[in-house]
């Protein structure tokens, strides 16, 4: 069997399983630094039910690399493209998520934290992607 080191807590784990310390960090940083009004959204049942509804809409395939890039690559993680804390009243809105893998949701907050122009356009790319528009390039 092929083994792997974690990159967080250095211990080997199977090729295609997700270290054990991945849950107790998740835990971890919901407790000490999540917003604890979106803790509570991403551990209730209609954030579950809407998360599973985006993936399957994606056919559980990064959006953003498929429709910049075209080319598939699994994604991992339904992504707020406004922020829950700028507008929680879009917190439970189908057209405000993407479904992304890690590596896009990394250049997405990156861009986010960059702010104002860059934040704006990267906004406008994912939106462009819920609104099928073509490709800017």
């Amino acid at each position: 069997m092929l083994m792997r080191i974690c990159s967080a807590c250095g211990r080997q784990v199977r090729v295609g399983e997700s270290c054990p310390c991945l849950k107790e960090r998740q835990k971890s940083y919901d407790r000490d630094n999540r917003n604890k009004k979106a803790a509570s959204l991403y551990h209730s049942r209609p954030w579950q039910l809407l998360q599973l509804a985006v993936k399957s809409r994606a056919q559980y395939i990064d959006e953003y690399v498929m429709y910049y890039e075209k080319r598939m690559t699994a994604g991992r993680i339904a992504h707020h493209i406004i922020p829950v804390d700028e507008r929680p009243d879009l917190a439970l809105n189908p057209q405000n998520l993407v479904y992304v893998s890690d590596k896009t949701h990394k250049l997405i907050h990156d861009a986010y934290k960059r702010g104002g122009k860059e934040k704006a356009a990267m906004q406008a790319r994912l939106a462009r992607i819920r609104m099928k528009k073509p490709a800017d390039g």
